[in-house]
């Protein structure tokens, strides 16, 4: 069983170091690196959820799409089943108990890191091309695919 899962792990990060980040253009710090400015207002075509201002003071709007993208790209390594500690994306009681810190906090740990009781969160998931409003579009993918919704 050990040696199963070892390879599964391996397997995991091995495609998540080969699969870079999807992003959207810019680095992490939401700036644009290739003069194609997102836009963090309300999206028109629906695809976008409830914003959260950050400490800075910033606010950030979900673009679901490319939430898609970044975790296809980069989260999927871990979310997919579970690696390392990380809540399957099917996993609705896990995503339900982390909904309930709220999506700020969410946003904080996806940024910065965290370790908690079944295990660790990278910062920035290991994605150093991801800006912060990938990080967010990420979460708020996830927690939408899970079935649920964050905490005010």
């Amino acid at each position: 069983m050990k040696k199963l899962f070892a390879l599964i792990f391996m397997v995991a990060m091995g495609s998540f170091l080969l699969s870079g980040c999807a992003g959207n253009g810019k680095n992490h710090k939401g700036e644009s690196s290739m003069g194609n400015q997102m836009n963090n207002s309300m999206m028109t075509n629906g695809k976008s959820t409830s914003s959260v201002s950050s400490k800075e003071g910033k606010t950030y709007t979900a673009n679901l799409d490319n939430g898609s993208k970044v975790y296809h790209k980069v989260c999927i390594a871990c979310h997919m089943t579970g690696v390392a500690g990380a809540p399957a994306l099917k996993d609705k009681t896990r995503w339900t108990e982390i909904a309930a810190k709220g999506m700020k906090q969410l946003h904080h740990d996806a940024i910065n890191g965290f370790t908690g009781k079944h295990g660790v969160m990278p910062a920035r998931g290991s994605c150093t091309d991801c800006s912060d409003q990938d990080l967010y579009d990420a979460v708020s993918y996830m927690l939408k695919t899970a079935g649920v919704t964050a905490a005010k």
